[in-house]
């Protein structure tokens, strides 16, 4: 039985400089754990004598990596003795004449992928590598790669920066469906781009995203990884791929929401946070938190207050407050007008319900008529 095996990722974004978080002390310790997180998937690769290591575009961030960055990356990959580093450019790495990608002296078993017309024969692993999309012309590399013949006799590999399945606009990148890159006739299909995982398959070809394997910001919840495998060939001649996810993120997003409907103070807003059960902070993690319900109008949360409470308890938050004016809405009971009507209506539904669930639905239907009628407008 013959075998390639590889270490798969993407969008690693070393140097990305995370303003998001509005404090440099954190975004300097996140910039420094995506370093961490590149050398946590260099050592695996040496110590298990992977084959391949294929990175997927987003390497890094073009417009604020340092060099000391790259420089330290490079001489790590130099360690890899029994590794071939395959690299793609991405949309925050791009391929231009002063890039790192160009101006570095790499070691020589990194390769950097810039030429779809030239395929990169790894003699020694007896693999092809294909790639598309390097320079942002994946139409015209993907043409390109329809007229090469793919060996059944070699391990054949396609690394590609991009957006598979959405919709084909300017705004995603490298768009293709995921039916042209099977019908290329790969092993594997190296994706990146996406900061999700996303596989998809046939009976011949596995084509994955492996997603970041750091997450970046609060759209990236879960867990974030890398992909390692190995493409097979049998006694019998059968060729087939093993690719499994490999958690690795030492920190997780969560956005969370905490209804404060009735809170009159920022003591009652605390006290509901200490005792719900859905919302459980982990110090290693980054919060979101969206406060939501009705109000009070002359209570105005302090965010500040809210985040001294919590601050302690994980590594990042952020408060958000979303809440609307709750309406005293007895007092609308003697109006002769469609504001007591309505009112009217919905208390006598509400008086009728033997629902808990469909009462608290009556009592936000009032809330937002009346915030509509008063307001012209639904927050």
């Amino acid at each position: 039985m013959k075998q390639v095996s590889f270490i798969h990722t993407a969008d690693i974004h070393l140097d990305a400089p995370f303003s998001s978080l509005g404090d440099k002390e954190k975004a300097d310790i996140r910039r420094q754990e995506l370093e961490n997180c590149l050398k946590n998937i260099i050592d695996r690769a040496r110590i298990q004598n992977i084959n391949l290591l294929i990175i997927s575009g987003d390497f890094f961030e073009e417009s604020c990596v340092r060099g000391s960055t790259l420089i330290g990356a490079r001489n790590l990959f130099s360690e890899l003795y029994e590794t071939e580093v395959v690299i793609i450019p991405g949309n925050h790495d791009p391929l231009k004449e002063n890039s790192y990608y160009n101006t570095l002296s790499w070691s020589d078993n990194v390769h950097i992928l810039t030429d779809s017309n030239r395929v990169l024969f790894l003699e020694k692993f007896n693999t092809c590598i294909f790639n598309m999309g390097a320079v942002g012309r994946v139409v015209d590399d993907y043409s390109s790669l329809k007229e090469k013949s793919v060996s059944e006799n070699t391990f054949n590999i396609l690394v590609f920066h991009g957006t598979v399945n959405m919709p084909f606009e300017e705004s995603n990148y490298n768009a293709i469906g995921s039916k042209e890159i099977f019908d290329l006739g790969m092993d594997y299909v190296a994706l990146g781009h996406m900061h999700n995982y996303i596989r998809y398959q046939n009976e011949k070809c596995t084509v994955i995203n492996p997603g970041s394997p750091e997450p970046m910001g609060f759209d990236e919840e879960g867990v974030h990884g890398f992909v390692q495998g190995n493409i097979v060939v049998t006694d019998k001649n059968t060729k087939f791929v093993e690719a499994n996810f490999v958690p690795l993120n030492g920190r997780k997003y969560h956005n969370i929401e905490l209804d404060v409907t009735g809170c009159k103070s920022n003591e009652e807003i605390i006290q509901k946070l200490s005792i719900d059960d859905n919302i459980d902070f982990f110090n290693k993690d980054l919060y979101s938190l969206t406060l939501k319900g009705f109000i009070p109008k002359n209570f105005t949360p302090d965010i500040k207050c809210l985040m001294e409470f919590i601050k302690n308890k994980c590594f990042y938050i952020r408060i958000k407050i979303e809440t609307s004016i709750q309406f005293d809405y007895e007092e609308y009971l003697e109006d002769p007008g469609i504001k007591g009507e309505f009112v009217r209506m919905l208390m006598d539904m509400q008086e009728n319900e033997d629902s808990p669930e469909r009462k608290e639905i009556l009592y936000m239907a009032i809330q937002l008529g009346l915030q509509a009628m008063e307001n012209n407008r639904v927050d």
